[in-house]
Formats: C-alpha cells, structure tokens, sequence
C-alpha cells in the first residue's frame, strides 16, 4: 500500500485519470468506468499531484530510473543522422491565496525527437519532452543529460529549432553548442506578413507581397530577403510604416544566420517548429488550460511534469512507475 492507502498499480491508475480529464470527472466518470473505485476529486488530485511531485525530484536529483539507449537516428538526404531539439513556453492561469487571481506562468516545454526521414511523413514515434515551472539553467541540464541518454552524440548532425526568441536562443547554444541553429520558417514568415500588412492596405497587393517575399526566403533564404528589405523606396511612408520596416528588419538582421533555408531544404532538414508547438499544446494545453482553470505553482509544475513523461514514449512512464514502486 502506498502512502495515499492505494495499492502501487492503482495509485498509478488514478494518476493515469487525472492526467486525462480533470480530476472531478476522473473521480466521478472516468475510476468508477474504468475499474469500479469510488474516490473523492480530492483524493484524485492529491494521488495526481504527489506523482508529479515525486517524478520531478528524482529528475532533480539525477535518477537514473529509464536504461539508456541509442535511437535510431533518421538520415537526410545526404544520408547523415538528424537528431533534433526545440523549446517553448506556454501560459498556464494561476490561482493566488484564497481563490483569488494571479498572474500566470510560463510553462517551459523541451523536447529531444527524431523526426520522419527526409521527404517521409508520420508520426514522431522517438520523442523524450520535460515540462514545467523550470528555470532555464536547470531545464537545459536536464534536457541535456535525456539528450545524452538516447544517443544525441551519435547523430551525425544535431539540429536546433526555435521561435526566435532571444533566451531560447541562448538556451540552445549554452547546452546544444554544436546544434546548428534553426529559425521557425513559419514565425519567420509571420514577420513579413506584418510588413506586408502595414505597406498594403488593399488585401490582393498585401498578398501578392507577402506570397512573394515568403517564396524568395524559402528558395533564397534570409539573407537575400533582408536584402530587398532594405532597398526598398520609403517616399511617402506613415510614421507607422517606418517603425514596421525599422522592426522588421532588425529582426532579419539579428536572426539571418540562422535562415538560410535553401541549404536546409536541400539536406533535407525540418525548418518548422511545429513539433515543439504541438508538444506545448498536448503536454500543456490539452489538460491545464480548460475552460475556467487556474492553478498553483506546485500544481503546475506537478502535473507538467508528469504529463510530459505520459506523452513521451511509453517506455518512459513505464519506467518512473516501476521505480517509484520500489520506492514504496
């Protein structure tokens, strides 16, 4: 029995719910359907959070409950194996002292995967995500020691993507230093069609523009983009205007190194961030960010973490349970 008067394989059953829907609805619908228990939300959500809990502090302290291995690394079209890392954070609702509303937090989501090959679609099925209320110093560790853990130094090329924002960068060169460095094509393009948007205000103009400038990126990367950027003619421009082109061109000049798409295409290399961004949805989004729901930091952090071990591989939530029942 452990400490909550559950047996081992039905702790991990009522976290299991809990993780899955919200903790009144795992109580009421989801045990009672699934295995016949009759247990108070509250019961469900202290069973859920301890889980969490208990799984965050044995990565903490470096636990090595999951054996390593090496992941088959999918190969490029120049036939060298691609493994990949990403970020992001995402917004979870708070709840302060006595149910009163607090700010919310950033909710960090790093993911270590190995995409379909080139030119291959599918799912991801080798994927490894850590989620939580971390600090950027102890998410990178610990990104970087499960990176290690499913051979990341054996791939031939380490690819790192990211939205641009300036501390994801940083993250990825301090604990992927040999990663090539890849901008979001997609969060690129966003970028252009705010320039667009602003010089055009008729909507064929501001498409025909924005189309252009986004197929010159993608077939000429970056560089050459900023080029025409910068040459173009600002007679007559509104004030508006001016600070967009000022914006949008410092940030091509501040990210062009990291956009050269013609030569990632050709090797055949993702250039989207779309995994990551589904992970903060799936890992996140799916279960914290319901209608009405707010939550606390330990809470948070604790559920986050869990799902996060959920959704990877399943060799991983196998793994934490069979060491957290020998821990009881």
């Amino acid at each position: 029995m452990g400490n909550r008067r559950l047996t081992a394989a039905c702790e991990e059953l009522v976290a299991l719910a809990g993780l899955l829907s919200s903790f009144g609805e795992a109580a009421d619908k989801t045990l009672r359907k699934l295995s016949g228990m009759r247990l108070a939300e509250s019961t469900v959500r202290h069973t859920t959070e301890e889980a969490g809990t208990r799984l965050r502090q044995m990565l903490d302290r470096q636990v090595a409950f999951q054996l390593p291995e090496t992941w088959d690394w999918n190969r490029d079209a120049r036939d060298c194996r691609c493994a990949y890392v990403s970020l992001d954070a995402t917004g979870v609702r708070q709840q302060g002292d006595g149910g009163a509303k607090a700010d919310g937090r950033m909710t960090y989501v790093g993911m270590i995967y190995n995409p379909p090959a080139c030119e291959a679609k599918g799912p991801i099925r080798n994927r490894r995500y850590l989620a939580g209320l971390y600090d950027l110093t102890d998410l990178g560790r610990q990104l970087h020691r499960e990176a290690l853990s499913v051979g990341w130094q054996q791939a031939d090329v380490q690819i790192a993507l990211s939205d641009g924002a300036i501390c994801l960068e940083k993250f990825l060169k301090t604990y992927f230093p040999k990663a090539v460095l890849i901008l979001d094509f997609f969060h690129a393009a966003e970028h252009l069609a705010e320039l667009a948007r602003t010089l055009h205000l008729r909507e064929e103009d501001y498409r025909q523009t924005w189309g252009r400038w986004r197929t010159m990126m993608k077939h000429q990367g970056g560089r050459r983009v900023l080029e025409e950027l910068e040459q173009l003619d600002q007679t007559g421009w509104s004030a508006e205007a001016q600070e967009a082109w000022r914006r949008e061109t410092g940030y091509f000049r501040n990210n062009v190194g990291r956009m050269d798409y013609p030569r990632y295409r050709a090797n055949g290399w993702q250039i989207g961030s779309g995994p990551i961004e589904a992970a903060c949805k799936t890992v996140i989004g799916t279960r914290m960010k319901g209608a009405g729901m707010r939550w606390k930091p330990p809470a948070t952090d604790a559920v986050a973490t869990l799902r996060a071990a959920y959704l990877s591989q399943p060799q991983r939530w196998d793994a934490f349970w069979n060491a957290s029942y020998l821990q009881n």
